[in-house]
C-alpha cells in the first residue's frame, strides 16, 4: 500500500509538472485583448508597410516565429524574431536564407525545418523558367543543420521548356511529425493538386494525390495545412468556386472517407483583396493569413499576416448545412 500512495504521489505530480507545461504554451496570448476581426499581426514588427510579409511558422513552445519578407525590388527570404516580455523582437534575417526562400515550417516535434528555395540542387540545374523545392533542416545541439533537399519524386528538377507552376512546391506541413502535405503540379498533369507522405526519419513514401475536394479537378489547391486538432484542411486558391474572386482561402473537413467538398472559409477572411497562407499557431488559439490589396490588372499591394482569434471564424457552422 505504501508503495502505491507513494507511486499515485509521484504520478501526480508529474502529471501537474505536465499539464503546468502544457498550460504555459496554450496559454500564450499574442494580443491582449480578443481578437475577433483579421488584424495586422505585431504591427510595425512583423507586419510592415515598407516590405511585403507573409507565411508564418511557429517554434513548438510559440515563442519563436519564422516568417517570409520581401523588400521591395529584392527577393524575399526568411526572417526570425522572438516573443520576449509578451512582444516580438525586431525580426533578423535567418542565418539559413541565402537566397530565395520563404513557407517556412518547423514540425511539433521541434525536429525538422522545412522551407520552399529557388537555390540550386547540387548537379541537378533548372533547365526550365522557374523552379523552387523543399528543403530540410534538423534540429542539432548547435541549432539548424545545413539545408538539403528532399529527394525525388517530392523534389522535381525542372526539364527543358518546363514552365512554372509545373514541378514547383515550396511548402511542407505535418501536424503529427508523420504524415506530410503539399501541393505541386506534377510533371505532366494540368494543375496544382495536394499530395500525401510519410517520413519515418529515413525515407518518404510514394506520395498519393488527394482528389474530390473540388468538382473540378483543374481548380488548384496549394498552401494546405491542417488544424490542430486535425479537423480541417485549410488552404488557398485562385479563382476558385464559391470564392470572392482573385485569391481566397478555402476549408475542408474531414469524413470517414477523407475530405469534405471545400467551402470558403468566409467573409471574414476572403475579401475583393488577395488572401493566402493559411496557418494556425501552436496552441490552435490563433488562425494566420496573408492579405494584399487587389490593385486591379493583375497588380497587388504589399502582403502583410495578419491574425484573428480560431473560435471566431465559427468553423463549425460552415459544414452544418
Amino acid at each position: 500500500m505504501k508503495y502505491f500512495i507513494v507511486t499515485l504521489a509521484v504520478a501526480i505530480v508529474l502529471g501537474l509538472i505536465g499539464c503546468e507545461s502544457k498550460e504555459k504554451t496554450s496559454q500564450i496570448a499574442y494580443a491582449s485583448q480578443p481578437i475577433t476581426t483579421p488584424t495586422p499581426f505585431a504591427e510595425g514588427v512583423i507586419s510592415t508597410s515598407d516590405n511585403s510579409e507573409f507565411d508564418i511558422t511557429f517554434t513548438p513552445d510559440g515563442r519563436t516565429a519564422y516568417f517570409s519578407r520581401r523588400a521591395p525590388g529584392e527577393k524575399q527570404k526568411i526572417y526570425v524574431t522572438r516573443f520576449l516580455d509578451e512582444s516580438w523582437s525586431t525580426p533578423s534575417l535567418a542565418e539559413f536564407s541565402t537566397d530565395r526562400d520563404e513557407t517556412a515550417f518547423i514540425t511539433p516535434d521541434g525536429k525538422y525545418f522545412f522551407f520552399g528555395s529557388e537555390r540550386p540542387i547540387p548537379d541537378k540545374p533548372n533547365q526550365g523558367n522557374f523552379d523552387m523545392n523543399i528543403w530540410m533542416m534538423e534540429k542539432t545541439k548547435d541549432g539548424w543543420s545545413d539545408p538539403k533537399p528532399l529527394p525525388e519524386p517530392i523534389n522535381e528538377v525542372q526539364i527543358k521548356e518546363e514552365e512554372w507552376p509545373s514541378s514547383n512546391n515550396n511548402f511542407f506541413f505535418t501536424n503529427d511529425n508523420y504524415r506530410y502535405y503539399y501541393t505541386t503540379m506534377m510533371r505532366g498533369t494540368q494543375s496544382v493538386k495536394l499530395y500525401t507522405t510519410t517520413y519515418d526519419g529515413e525515407t518518404f513514401s510514394q506520395p498519393e494525390v488527394i482528389n474530390g475536394i473540388f468538382d473540378d479537378d483543374k481548380t488548384w489547391i496549394y498552401s494546405a495545412v491542417l488544424s490542430t486538432n486535425g479537423e480541417y484542411l485549410v488552404f488557398n486558391s485562385y479563382d476558385a468556386p464559391g470564392g470572392t474572386g482573385g485569391e481566397d482561402i478555402f476549408i475542408s473537413k474531414k469524413t470517414v472517407d477523407g475530405w469534405s467538398k471545400a467551402k470558403p472559409i468566409g467573409s471574414l477572411i476572403n475579401t475583393k483583396d488577395e488572401e493566402s497562407s493559411p496557418r494556425f499557431s501552436r496552441d490552435g488559439k490563433y488562425f494566420f493569413f496573408s492579405r494584399a490589396e487587389n490593385l486591379g490588372n493583375y497588380e497587388y499591394g504589399e502582403w502583410s499576416i495578419y491574425f484573428i482569434e480560431t473560435e471566431s471564424l465559427h468553423l463549425e457552422n460552415l459544414f452544418e448545412q
